[in-house]
């Protein structure tokens, strides 16, 4: 009867644990929430999208060329008195002041003002992709901090775990050298092991340290916040050839690209300083001193035609010739760079997944060869140091395989982003 009464509290208790489980899983840091509270905190992004509104408000600028500019003109002048005999013009007043209302429109200046507007599109159109290009370097090493973290503190477990698989070994073999079954210098042996673990530990932590601090800096968030990792790696990767095709759609390639444009734009500029230039202004007179004071308005249309200015025109030519080409440079080693980024990437984790299921046969077979020499050690068949080589290259071939999990999910993660298939750039 005692047992029965506490039966029905049993799934109660199921459910506050389930509950206590969830709580703690909600309270750890996964890799979006890193990425996330990075992105907040981060002034490299933040300096990406002023800059962003900096070339919006150039682009304005360019537009406002092709609009009149409209000025109210006050002025008074006063002259020493010509003799009463000279002519009463309005040049000889001895007191002059006029006011007016003028109006300037540039009609035509060589086309480069179509060719400035279409430059400062291309420079926006640049400054956002490399607004992208933060966010995505960004997130490359919140990931590289993510998985480092991951590592370590996955190291520091598994050498704890050899700790305490040596401290089973030194109580066992404590009592067979009270019986005399095992010698002194097999038990020295054992804790000679268990210290080099432990000042193994202590240098993991320094480390490790060094790594969530780094995770303070890019996050605010604090350092010994729980992290869980929900990576999942595909059983294999698709052709190299899908991920350089990606290439194309990265931010620092279309930005590179956008400035090609752009320098090309800015020749054109340049160039229209060879053609002339026609504009059209206009005045409203509040008031003119003298006779023409009935007189309102005046237009004029006035033509500009350069004939030589030094050599200075064609010399800007030149110099912004040479500007598209560097561009066009700089956008070859961009994409250069970026395909060899891919390949490289893509080779590590190919490689990294084929070595995976080796390396956990390779765990297994390393953990039943430590317990089998551990049976055998208990029936005399074997000798301790036996027994210590199959546990150290067991918790080798564990560490290995761990890091090597963890390296495959960072490369992997950093392989989308470098073939541009992780929406973390778009704002």
């Amino acid at each position: 009867m005692g047992n029965d009464t506490r039966l029905p509290w049993l799934p109660l208790l199921a459910l506050l644990g389930l509950v206590a489980t969830t709580a703690s899983a909600a309270d750890e840091l996964t890799l979006e929430g890193y990425f996330s509270a990075a992105l907040q905190r981060s002034e490299s992004t933040g300096i990406q999208l002023e800059q962003v509104h900096q070339a919006e408000e150039r682009l304005q600028q360019a537009s406002s060329a092709f609009l009149p500019t409209i000025n109210v003109v006050a002025s008074s002048t006063w002259i020493d008195p010509l003799p009463a005999s000279a002519p009463q013009t309005p040049s000889t007043l001895s007191q002059q002041s006029s006011s007016r209302l003028t109006l300037s429109q540039p009609l035509f200046r060589g086309m480069s003002e179509y060719a400035a507007l279409r430059q400062s599109r291309n420079l926006l159109s640049a400054q956002q992709q490399d607004y992208r290009g933060a966010r995505l370097k960004l997130y490359k090493d919140v990931v590289q901090n993510f998985y480092t973290i991951l590592a370590l503190e996955g190291d520091i477990r598994n050498y704890k775990e050899e700790i305490r698989l040596n401290q089973e070994r030194e109580h066992d073999i404590q009592a067979r050298v009270r019986i005399g079954k095992s010698r002194d210098s097999e038990l020295l042996n054992v804790q000679s092991t268990i210290s080099t673990l432990q000042a193994t530990i202590e240098q993991l932590r320094g480390q490790l340290l060094t790594a969530r601090e780094a995770l303070t800096f890019m996050s605010g968030l604090d350092a010994s916040t729980a992290m869980r990792d929900t990576t999942v790696l595909p059983s294999k990767l698709e052709s190299l050839t899908g991920y350089l095709a990606g290439i194309q759609n990265r931010p620092d390639v279309h930005a590179a690209q956008e400035r090609v444009i752009a320098s090309t734009e800015a020749v054109a500029v340049v160039r229209g300083g060879h053609l002339p230039n026609v504009d059209l202004n206009a005045n409203y007179y509040l008031q003119r001193p003298g006779y023409l004071n009935d007189s309102k308005w005046d237009v004029t249309l006035s033509l500009t035609v350069p004939l030589y200015a030094g050599g200075t025109v064609q010399s800007k030519v030149r110099e912004a010739s040479a500007q598209r080409s560097q561009a066009e440079l700089n956008r070859s080693l961009v994409v250069r760079q970026a395909e060899q980024e891919v390949r490289s990437l893509y080779q590590s984790v190919d490689l990294t997944l084929t070595q995976l299921q080796a390396l956990q046969a390779a765990t297994d077979a390393a953990r039943k060869s430590y317990q089998a020499q551990l049976r055998d050690y208990r029936l005399g068949l074997v000798i301790n140091l036996d027994v210590l080589q199959a546990l150290t290259a067991y918790q080798q071939n564990q560490r290995t395989l761990d890091r090597a999990v963890y390296t495959a999910r960072s490369n992997y993660l950093q392989l989308l982003a470098s073939a541009a298939r992780i929406p973390v750039m778009n704002p």
